[in-house]
């Protein structure tokens, strides 16, 4: 079991934009994390009171990159961005509901090249119900400079 002062040490999110408190357990290919920051007042994805389903989204793409942390992905040490979001599939519009008390955070890694990686991803309520799933495209690298074009 990890604890949020160790996810932090192994992911480049921090302070308040960490979301994942725990991560129970992990394989070469999928990771289980916990969290109950949906519930903060304080939480910084929030906007106008409430925390958007998509935000579901992050919590999953920070699961991946503790992930390809903890497997000793060389790659994974170059950085890299959230390139692409796939699947979406919502079956709530918030996550900032009291009812669902710790979230349940399952990545799985389904692809992996010198490029990048492809995580498929499930956010499930404390009791269970299924709160979001998709898939997230991550490059690794840095994002290159926009450049104006000649005509």
């Amino acid at each position: 079991m990890l604890g949020r002062a160790e996810i932090m040490a192994r992911i480049p999110h921090q302070g308040a934009s960490c979301l994942i408190e725990t991560c129970s357990s992990w394989s070469t290919e999928v990771l289980r994390a916990h969290t109950m920051a949906h519930l903060c007042a304080d939480n910084p994805y929030r906007y106008g009171g409430r925390l958007d389903v998509l935000v579901g989204a992050e919590m999953a793409m920070q699961a991946a990159a503790l992930h390809g942390a903890l497997t000793g992905s060389q790659t994974c040490h170059k950085g890299g961005y959230l390139a692409a979001l796939r699947d979406l599939l919502s079956q709530c519009d918030r996550l900032d509901c009291p009812e669902y008390g710790q979230l349940q955070i399952d990545v799985t890694r389904e692809q992996m090249d010198s490029a990048g990686m492809v995580y498929g991803f499930t956010i499930h309520s404390e009791p269970g119900g299924l709160l979001l799933q998709g898939r997230g495209t991550v490059m690794f690298g840095l994002i290159p400079p926009a450049t104006d074009a000649a005509v």
